[in-house]
């Protein structure tokens, strides 16, 4: 096993660790509170942005742990595994939390930052996400956290490698945010073109319910005993669908199907699909056109968008209609639903669009708009690529952090990992 650097020491949580204590603030009905949630904490900042004032007696059942100044949380369930904070001398006092681990280092061992930057790291982030159990909200529990090993120096030594670290994401994040910005800014301009364009209209344009001039058709429910990560066939889901509207591969993540296959469910390519179930936020009347004939499969809660004869129809063109703002905020309007919300061939058939009566037209308009969609996936595929490259930079940072190569002096000898 690789060494560390002498004066290093490896230890569970557990060990550096102070017992934290819980409250039931509802005991206390008429005392005031600060209850922080998990999506008080930025995923971008990773700090503390909101908190609510409560009295005991609108407490969550579960809003029991105690945190105090200093404290690290760390959340628990998988969506939110990286909503990781300090909390700030301003939460002070009886602040309770729920969905998170409260981490309370013996300031005589641990150096809370330390532990913070620590929590980041690939190899603690990878154990946390295996260990994940349970169905609905996949979680860790306290015994994985508290069992996991943390290697660190004497507490001067530990100080120095935070300032590194500190200094060093300062200028990555700064470099991470300006890139966010412009992946957005390259997203907004797009849209602000394509709401544009449906907006205008034109010479020739002409307002019509959906379901006069198409059909949507329900998928067909394959039987999840027979998806399988390898396969001649996918089966698409709402994730196959970019948030904004598109062909979504999903890689490791794809389904493909060994069981019997009705013909009517091959999809081609060219066919138009919309998700008609909001299985991620955003999702929900997302459109996508398959990029391949016989490879893809039309699921359950995906509707299948074709034209009815008569109709003069450009896919691309109805592809980018359904992905305007006024398109989905109409199908936002026709879901219903409380834990997942979902739409109809039928509601979705009420909703009015316009577009141009001539073919003619309507590939003007797609062409242009197939155009500067292809130069904006260039951009954010750019922009990906670098915001990817910037976190590796932050791995790679913190794996010499706590493997002692941030520190360690030429020729000092090594002491084996305990």
């Amino acid at each position: 096993m690789r060494g560390l650097p002498e004066g290093w020491q490896t230890k569970p949580l557990k060990d550096v660790l102070q017992k934290t204590g819980s409250i039931d603030p509802r005991k206390n009905p008429d005392d005031g509170f600060e209850y922080i949630d998990v999506s008080s904490i930025s995923r971008k900042t990773f700090s503390i942005e909101k908190t609510s004032s409560l009295k005991g007696k609108e407490a969550p059942c579960r809003a029991r742990r105690q945190v105090r100044t200093g404290d690290v949380l760390f959340a628990t369930i998988r969506p939110t595994l990286q909503r990781i904070a300090i909390v700030p001398e301003v939460l002070n006092g009886e602040v309770c939390s729920t969905g998170y681990f409260v981490l309370r280092p013996k300031e005589e061992v641990i150096n809370n930052k330390f532990l913070y930057h620590f929590l980041f790291t690939e190899t603690f982030m990878s154990a946390m996400e295996s260990k994940q159990k349970g169905a609905s909200y996949p979680a860790v529990n306290n015994g994985d956290v508290q069992e996991q090993l943390i290697p660190f120096p004497p507490l001067p030594e530990q100080k120095r490698i935070v300032t590194i670290l500190d200094k060093a994401f300062a200028g990555i994040d700064q470099v991470i945010a300006n890139t966010d910005k412009n992946l957005a800014n390259a997203r907004d301009v797009f849209e602000s073109y394509l709401n544009g364009v449906f907006t205008r209209k034109g010479a020739g344009w002409v307002d019509k319910k959906v379901g006069d001039i198409c059909s949507i058709k329900h998928g067909f429910a394959f039987k999840s005993k027979f998806f399988s990560n390898e396969g001649e066939h996918i089966v698409l889901t709402p994730g196959s669908f970019y948030e904004k509207g598109g062909f979504r591969d999903r890689g490791k993540k794809t389904k493909y199907y060994l069981g019997e296959i009705p013909d009517a469910f091959i999809l081609n390519k060219g066919d138009f699909l919309i998700a008609m179930t909001e299985q991620a936020a955003g999702l929900l009347g997302s459109s996508l056109i398959v990029p391949e004939s016989n490879r893809f499969l039309h699921n359950q809660r995906l509707g299948l968008v074709q034209r009815k004869d008569g109709t003069v129809w450009d896919n691309h063109f109805f592809h980018h209609q359904f992905n305007t703002q006024y398109f989905r905020n109409s199908v936002q309007e026709t879901a219903s639903g409380l834990k997942v919300r979902h739409t109809s061939p039928k509601k979705l058939a009420d909703i009015s669009i316009s577009f141009p009566t001539k073919l003619s037209a309507q590939k003007k308009v797609s062409a242009q708009l197939n155009k500067m969609e292809s130069e904006t996936q260039l951009l954010e595929s750019i922009y990906k690529k670098k915001l990817t490259a910037l976190a590796e930079l932050k791995q790679s940072i913190l794996h010499k952090a706590f493997t002692g190569e941030l520190t360690q002096p030429p020729k000092q000898k090594r002491a084996e990992v305990q």
